[in-house]
């Protein structure tokens, strides 16, 4: 079974438009046809993410139960010569795989997306480490990062003033075990004290040090004064507040961790409420694209990884 969750555009965060395919040939027949389509740009184009969720949650980590039967890497600065298919066939031919155009290629430097068909589904648990081991195993050609386990995809159409192409390749499904058990994985992020404990023990901690903030004695009327704004970030955040395509709105979350953990540090009870208005302030003074975007989510999390880690 090959499962796609669809999203109607990247702030998208209802899980709940699933499509499931029986077969592999049915599930490349589909981005086919889908490729087929004019579309002016990304703003005109649905995004798909292989990850499949609990019912009636958001694209949150905590919510994603696997990804289900495939997994697909964007490349985007990697320099090919001569011709692409035969070129990532001689790297990669072994697999079964499925490669589309992205809205940004074109012939001088073309990007692309790799889909590749899985032996099995990836577990919740195992999504960090199959990242590793799938981009280890590529020579690392696309995004080792893996802050999100919800990964969205652009789906392939016919972009206005684009380099189109949509190809695949015979081969086999990865063997998800055996790309495992090749690529061991340290997850340092889970090094933290708190997230070895248990998941009521680590909550009832989190909750002592919120209630011990108590120095209240802190003001400030925006963003401007704030004391627990990073006068450095505001300035990247300055740099490229304007321009799509940088990481702005993870650069918007980097800003309220910063203010979360600065704050936790003043022993100053912050609240995500807070935070939310600090941001708003500021994208209000620069960019103008969230003040109809739903942000306390982020916010809260933000605190919390903030709670967990100063």
């Amino acid at each position: 079974m090959y499962s796609i969750t669809i999203f109607k555009n990247m702030y998208d965060n209802k899980t709940h438009r699933r499509l499931d395919i029986d077969s592999w040939d049915q599930f490349t027949n589909f981005l086919y046809k889908l490729s087929q389509r004019p579309l002016k740009g990304k703003k005109d184009a649905e995004l798909i993410s292989p990850a499949t969720y609990q019912i009636g949650t958001t694209r949150a980590n905590k919510n994603v139960i696997a990804w289900a039967g495939w997994a697909a890497i964007d490349v985007d600065n990697h320099v090919f010569h001569g011709d692409l298919k035969n070129e990532l066939c001689s790297r990669f031919g072994d697999w079964d795989y499925i490669c589309y155009s992205t809205a940004s290629s074109n012939e001088v430097h073309p990007k692309f997306r790799l889909v590749f068909r899985l032996e099995r589904d990836v577990k919740g648990s195992e999504i960090k480490h199959f990242w590793y081991a799938l981009n280890t195993a590529l020579d690392s050609i696309g995004d080792r990062q893996t802050k999100t386990f919800s990964r969205m995809y652009y789906i392939p159409a016919k972009y206005a003033d684009a380099y189109n192409f949509f190809f695949t390749n015979t081969g086999r499904p990865i063997a998800v075990d055996d790309l495992l058990d090749k690529y061991p994985y340290e997850d340092k992020s889970t090094k933290n004290f708190l997230d070895r404990l248990p998941d009521e023990w680590r909550r009832q901690i989190i909750e002592h040090r919120k209630s011990a903030m108590e120095n209240t004695s802190i003001y400030w009327n925006g963003y401007q004064d704030c004391p627990f704004i990073n006068k450095k970030i505001i300035r990247d955040w300055n740099s490229i507040a304007t321009i799509d395509g940088t990481g702005r709105y993870g650069m918007l979350y980097k800003i309220m961790v910063s203010i979360a953990m600065n704050a936790i540090k003043e022993n100053y009870p912050i609240t995500s409420q807070q935070i939310v208005t600090l941001i708003r302030q500021l994208d209000m003074d620069t960019s103008r694209k969230y003040e109809n975007r739903a942000l306390d989510v982020e916010a809260e999390n933000a605190l919390e990884y903030a709670y967990r880690n100063v």
